[in-house]
């Protein structure tokens, strides 16, 4: 089997791992909306837009920069705006336009640093590896949902919030530091193979799969992160951090022990029995009760930690090197789509109808999700590891 712990691949992962950082620590910005500027869910809706409409529209730019020029120098860029936005959150003191500008400028960074990273890993990852690369890339990502959270959670009942605020800025500028040190390969020779156009790789009946796909995952998880807040706070819950630990803890160890099953009995299966589970917890959350919020924590940790790298995966698999930026970016700008399209929207219902409502609704859109999955033709093998056809589209066996 190839080796996957290489110099470049470790170097990679701690340069994502302190981004992840300081991005995870504004998990508990709705907290912060609710408890230190005393709103309610329509406003934690409309602060998520800004996030999200920025990061949806530089996820595709990125996508095609990453392709046409090095990968490193987007990582560098991203983590130093990334530091600076956080720093500049010590002014924010109402809902208003800076707060608005400065998660915009969040989601540029994000998108910088996030498919810049996750196209590096893609590069650097054996073929016969690639789910179990990718999994353990969301570590770095993943493990950072329970750090920091928890960790910021506690300086504020401390200190109060503007020193959480210092601290993702300056874990944000380690992770620039650290990106000094990633050895990019150098550019491939396509010679003459022409390069798809971003809308080339998205117009394909694969790409719009997964994209629809990965966009309801993203409507689902964008509600449990963001509305078990004011829910669990509404129920008398005061402190969160036990759902982030759970939730981060479990899908560490699932990628940890299992980071080869998608490889192994196919990651189509994985995800689709994963995504499952994904929609019946989100469900659960709706009967939220004092004593719940760790146990389903653990649940939704595991299923996002099966789901998210196996169908990622099955995702990049069968593109070209010149065409993964892409490919990468329609995954998580369709996934950030969902998020924020959900977050918002939800944000008035929940306003109108109350917590418990949105997580039936979220929960219904993962079940279309897999309603949509089982009729993936991937669904015909163990693998799916096909070819693509002249038109772009896999040409898969028949059954």
């Amino acid at each position: 089997m190839s080796r996957l712990l290489t110099r470049s691949f470790v170097s990679i992962v701690l340069a994502q791992a302190t981004f992840a950082f300081a991005f995870a620590s504004f998990f508990l910005l709705p907290k912060y909306l609710t408890v230190e500027l005393g709103v309610g869910a329509r406003e934690i809706g409309l602060v998520a837009l800004p996030f999200g409409i920025a990061s949806f529209i530089f996820i595709p730019l990125v996508g095609t920069w990453v392709d046409r020029f090095r990968r490193r120098p987007f990582v560098i860029a991203g983590a130093c705006i990334m530091s600076v936005a956080s720093l500049a959150f010590l002014a924010v003191d109402s809902v208003g336009p800076l707060i608005f500008a400065l998660r915009a400028i969040q989601g540029v960074a994000f998108a910088l640093v996030f498919i810049s990273c996750s196209t590096l890993v893609s590069d650097e990852a054996p073929p016969d590896r690639l789910g179990q690369a990718l999994g353990l890339f969301g570590l770095s990502f993943l493990s950072m949902h329970a750090v920091s959270p928890a960790l910021c959670e506690a300086i504020v009942d401390a200190a109060g919030w503007k020193p959480t605020f210092v601290l993702a800025s300056v874990m944000a500028a380690v992770s620039a530091l650290l990106s000094l040190g990633i050895r990019e390969p150098a550019a491939r020779d396509h010679g003459d193979v022409p390069v798809p156009s971003l809308w080339a790789v998205a117009s394909r009946p694969r790409s719009l799969r997964f994209s629809l796909v990965i966009a309801l995952c993203g409507a689902g998880f964008g509600t449990m992160l963001t509305y078990h807040q004011p829910f669990a706070l509404e129920r008398g819950i005061t402190h969160l951090r036990g759902f982030f630990i759970a939730y981060a803890l479990a899908g560490v160890a699932v990628r940890l022990c299992l980071g080869g099953l998608a490889d192994r009995l196919g990651r189509y299966r994985v995800a689709l029995g994963s995504f499952i589970v994904y929609g019946a917890v989100i469900f659960a959350m709706a009967y939220l009760e004092p004593g719940r919020l760790v146990a389903l924590g653990i649940v939704f940790g595991l299923a996002h930690g099966l789901f998210y790298p196996a169908f990622n995966a099955l995702a990049v698999e069968a593109a070209a090197d010149n065409e993964r930026g892409k490919v990468m970016a329609l995954f998580n700008g369709s996934f950030n789509l969902g998020f924020t399209l959900a977050v918002l929207s939800l944000g008035f219902w929940a306003d109108r109808f109350g917590y418990p409502s949105v997580f039936y609704l979220a929960a219904a859109a993962t079940g279309l999700g897999v309603l949509v999955l089982l009729r993936f033709p991937e669904r015909r093998t163990a693998k799916a590891e096909y070819p693509l056809g002249a038109d772009g589209e896999e040409a898969v066996p028949q059954a």
